[in-house]
Formats: C-alpha cells, sequence, structure tokens
C-alpha cells in the first residue's frame, strides 16, 4: 500500500510539472519591429522634442523584454537599401523583399547544368494571381512600425500650495498624454491604437530633459515628477505593444527562388520543386519543420463605382515548409502550391509559434 502511494507522490513530483514547462512547440515568435516617428505637440517651441523621448523610451522597453526582433531606421534598413542598390535596380523596392540570389547564401546549389541558381524578381513574366493585379503592387518590407504623436506633455505645473516647504522637493505636477499606432508597414494600415495618459506629482526636483538617465553621486535618481509619469507610460506603452504583437501573425517575404527539377526512376526528367528563401530566421524564432501559408497582395482596391477604398488582395497561393533556419533568414520547400514570386507575403499558420498545418 505505501509503495503504491510513494508511487503516486513520484509521478506527481516529477511528471506533472512538465505539462506546465514550455516545450520548443509553445516557443513564441519574435515579430519585427521599427519604433518610427513621434510627433510633438502642436506648436512646440522648446528646445527639445518629447516624440524624440517617448520613442528613445519604447525602443528601451521592447529592448529589454527581447521579445521582438528590433529593426533601426538608421542602421539596419538605410545600410541594406545601400547595398542592395549596388546589386540590383530594386525601382524603390525595401530591401527585405529584393531578390537575394547573388548574395552566396550556404547551403544553396544551382542546378547542375542549368548555370543559374536563382531566378531574379520578375526575369520570367508571369500573370498576376488574379485578382491581385487589380491593386498596387506592394514595395514595402513586412513589419511593425510604432509610431504616434504626443499631444500632451507639461513638465513644470508648479503647484499653488504655501505650505510647502522651499527648495529642492517643492512638488511638481506633470501631465502626459501620448497616442500610440501600430501600422502594418507592408500595407500602410493601423492595425491597433490607443492614447495614454499619465499624471504625477512624486517628483523632488525639477524636470530636465537632460538628466533623464543620469544619476547623482551617489548613484540615487533624483526624480522630476515627469520622470515619474515616463515610467510609468513606458511600462503602459510596452505592454499594450507585446498584447498586440503577440495576437498577430510572424510575417516575412520570399527574397529567392530556386527550381529544381526531379529524376524519375526511369531516369526521365520529373516533376520541378521549389526552394525558396525567406527573410525570417532563428532571430524570429523561426525552426524547421515551421509552416507558413505564402500569399499575393495588391494593395488599396478601389471601387470603381463610388471610388471607396475596399482593402488591400492576399490570395493564397501554397504553404511552405522550413528545411534550415539561420540567424536572419531560412530556406523551405513547397508543400503545396507552385510558381511563388519573390516579393510574395509569408505568413506563419499561427501567431505565437504552435505550427500546424492548415
Amino acid at each position: 500500500m505505501k509503495n503504491k502511494i510513494w508511487s503516486k507522490i513520484f509521478i506527481f513530483v516529477f511528471f506533472i510539472p512538465c505539462f506546465f514547462i514550455s516545450s520548443p512547440s509553445q516557443a513564441f515568435y519574435k515579430k519585427k519591429v521599427l519604433v518610427g516617428q513621434f510627433k510633438d505637440p502642436a506648436g512646440w517651441d522648446k528646445p527639445y522634442q518629447p516624440g524624440n523621448i517617448i520613442a528613445e523610451l519604447i525602443t528601451q522597453e521592447l529592448t529589454r523584454q527581447k521579445r521582438v526582433h528590433m529593426l533601426s531606421i538608421s542602421g539596419n534598413m538605410e545600410g541594406a537599401m545601400d547595398n542592395q542598390n549596388k546589386l540590383l535596380d530594386n525601382g524603390g523596392v525595401e530591401p527585405a523583399i529584393f531578390n537575394s540570389g547573388e548574395m552566396g547564401f550556404p547551403g544553396i546549389v544551382s542546378i547542375q547544368g542549368s548555370g543559374s541558381p536563382m531566378r531574379k524578381m520578375n526575369q520570367t513574366p508571369m500573370a498576376p494571381h488574379w485578382p491581385v493585379g487589380m491593386g498596387r503592387v506592394p514595395k514595402k518590407a513586412s513589419l511593425t512600425e510604432i509610431r504616434g504623436e504626443v499631444i500632451k506633455f507639461q513638465p513644470d505645473l508648479k503647484t499653488e500650495n504655501s505650505s510647502q516647504p522651499p527648495g529642492p522637493l517643492k512638488r511638481e505636477n506633470a501631465e502626459l498624454q501620448v497616442h500610440v499606432e501600430l501600422v502594418q508597414n507592408k500595407t500602410g494600415r493601423i492595425l491597433f491604437e490607443r492614447t495614454f495618459k499619465a499624471f504625477s506629482n512624486l517628483g523632488n526636483r525639477p524636470f530636465s530633459w537632460e538628466k533623464l538617465n543620469m544619476e547623482d553621486r551617489q548613484g540615487k535618481y533624483e526624480l522630476s515628477s515627469m520622470n515619474h509619469a515616463l515610467e510609468y507610460l513606458k511600462r503602459e506603452i510596452g505592454t499594450f505593444i507585446m498584447e498586440k504583437l503577440d495576437s498577430i501573425r510572424l510575417e516575412g517575404e520570399i527574397i529567392a527562388i530556386n527550381k529544381k527539377e526531379t529524376m524519375s526512376q526511369m531516369g526521365r526528367k520529373g516533376q520541378v520543386e521549389e526552394e525558396v528563401l525567406v527573410n525570417l530566421g532563428s532571430t524570429n524564432g523561426v525552426r524547421i519543420g515551421d509552416l507558413f501559408k505564402v500569399h499575393a497582395m495588391g494593395l488599396g482596391l478601389h471601387d470603381p463605382f463610388t471610388g471607396n477604398d475596399l482593402g488591400d488582395i492576399y490570395v493564397k497561393t501554397g504553404v511552405i515548409q522550413i528545411l534550415h533556419a539561420w540567424e536572419g533568414f531560412s530556406k523551405a520547400r513547397s508543400l503545396a502550391g507552385k510558381d511563388y514570386e519573390t516579393g510574395f507575403l509569408i505568413r506563419s499558420t499561427t501567431a505565437l509559434g504552435r505550427n500546424k498545418l492548415p
């Protein structure tokens, strides 16, 4: 009897926790995020820019959480643009959807005797997937841009209380209001938006934008009321952004295609298989076996009678499965569909990385 009891305890202690430990199949995807511009309040005439302060604080918070793939305007995107301009005539297309066949990715073997490992974008003209051709061709990379506007930034509203002691401990009220938008960069459409407000009178020093992140000699922060309001808003905005990003699918593009012709058992030419490179990799949480739907896209379909914007066109053209994932890109095979093109959108079948065949 005792042995049975101890057996049950053993099972409970050592096996039950396994159900609560995250397995590789429960890993989350890191969405590509770019913190863009935040406008200053209307009529702003101070020597510092509140919009830049908010953008920097959001960047710090998202970097701290380590759950997104942070991109940089000045570094990654502009630098990549310069490099790609030397290789291809891109026609204004962002570097994330360029053909990369000439860049020598590892693990890509050319078709024997073909002399051409990758076909360039639009090398062989193909009819667009109807009704994609009725919209505009997407030329921007698929990522989420965080942008918005600082509506109110008032750090120096002194309280009119004569009973307060003079000196550095005199309280100041600070008021802050920021509108935040999460925008799909490829389409330019707003996915989510919210206005955040904060008020504080907890500061013990006047606000100084030069000392936002500085410490005194004792290693203690001397915070103004605006510092407290900014810290509160940074956490609130960071939580909002992460919740919304967790609700959407991981998106990227096909950046190169390799067609391989298989041989039948009789030595005859068989079917043509397509290998594709995509601009998502282990940095984004992509793993071998993950599934992505492939879409041809057209932007901004307009009603020919009313002129109204009817939305964007997504035509599913197939499903691909990841064969190998490097840091910033992956190689995949087609499970369903063919005749993919460089620039086609790929979208994960789940938002958090638990992929199943649809």
